[in-house]
């Protein structure tokens, strides 16, 4: 006789998908939809198939997985910088949460180029990528349709989107500009104003052709919309790093009045701005609040400790995934889109007390 392990498999072989629908008394069959596509089988059934499974220690190839569906065991990550600390957080939780459902990421660097970012949508397509989670900058509905064209499961996260389209994940950027100008605004008695008692909010912002600092910005309106005492300045840059920060500040030094506080829709742009403020001499907060925008790792690096609007950069990329594998291992048919915004909160530090 020959001698079996777990009553299935001679021994000195590995266990094969036949010895676990043996033992599990059930279809080959059957078990690759356990493995595959659980919400055909009833949990009774996947309950003794994934028994089976523990007791043969058995290992499904992900090659041949990937040929009987179709798709293999990997995502796609498409961001558009992974230096930036955003990106980098909203990667990491988007792998941990792949990692727990027995998926591999793949990471891929965009720089916002949309060249770029579809030659990594054909590359992930031709490689069987189960679905492919994509962080846009300056994204158009177009942009986002020729990706969906090429049939894989699409989520975007940072941006939120029809539900006709597909997932998305977002943070309620409105309210976050909102709650940054209510804290820049919340006690200003003492401060000196213009020439007619009026004061002066300014936004240091992106270009509103991103969806994000347009937002931001329509949030900072809002405050100031039924208060005629305040006046609001937009600063637009080109680039939102700190020594454009820096430099907005020296102009801002320079000029008759100081406003009485800056919301930068950026934490590197605040950053940037604290420093040279505090180096022309003015006094953050005392002559102006400075509040950013990301809670991001250089919030507590400036000249300061930085009031910041913190995004819930975790639950974007984990819930992007959670998202993503809804659609790919649901039955056909069953998977509704939904798009998912996340409130905001302001964390107060020094620079907006």
């Amino acid at each position: 006789m020959v001698k079996r392990v777990g009553g299935s498999v001679p021994v000195g072989r590995t266990a094969r998908i036949q010895d676990v629908a043996a033992l599990a008394g059930v279809s080959v069959a059957t078990v690759s939809n356990v493995l595959n596509r659980p919400g055909r089988v009833t949990a009774q059934t996947s309950e003794r198939v994934m028994r089976a499974v523990r007791e043969l220690d058995y290992v499904a190839h992900p090659g041949a997985v990937g040929l009987r569906s179709g798709r293999v065991r990997a995502l796609g990550l498409v961001v558009p910088d992974i230096v930036n600390s955003f990106y980098a957080r909203i990667a990491g939780s988007a792998a941990d949460a792949a990692y727990e459902r027995g998926y591999s990421l793949t990471l891929c660097h965009s720089g916002d180029d949309p060249e770029r970012e579809q030659g990594y949508f054909d590359m992930l397509a031709d490689q069987r990528s189960a679905g492919v989670i994509v962080v846009p900058v300056a994204a158009d509905p177009d942009r986002l349709a020729r990706l969906r064209r090429r049939g894989i499961p699409l989520v975007t996260t940072d941006r939120a989107g029809s539900t006709t389209d597909g997932c998305s994940v977002a943070v309620d950027d409105e309210r976050g500009g909102r709650i940054a100008v209510e804290q820049l605004l919340a006690d200003r008695a003492g401060h000196p104003g213009g020439t007619d008692g009026e004061v002066t909010v300014v936004v240091v912002n992106g270009s509103r052709d991103i969806q994000q600092c347009a937002d931001r910005y329509r949030g900072a309106e809002e405050v100031v919309r039924d208060r005629p005492d305040v006046r609001l300045v937009e600063v637009t840059v080109r680039e939102m790093t700190l020594d454009t920060g820096v430099a907005v500040a020296r102009s801002l030094a320079e000029a008759a009045h100081l406003p009485v506080g800056v919301f930068c829709t950026n934490d590197f742009l605040a950053a940037g701005l604290v420093r040279g403020l505090l180096e022309c001499g003015v006094r953050v907060p005392t002559d102006v609040r400075v509040a950013g925008f990301g809670d991001l790792d250089v919030a507590m690096l400036s000249g300061m400790p930085l009031t910041s609007v913190r995004q819930s950069v975790e639950d974007l990329g984990r819930t992007a995934v959670e998202l993503l594998l809804d659609e790919v291992e649901a039955a056909e048919g069953a998977h509704t889109h939904s798009s998912h915004v996340f409130a905001p909160t302001l964390v107060v530090r020094d620079s907006a007390p």
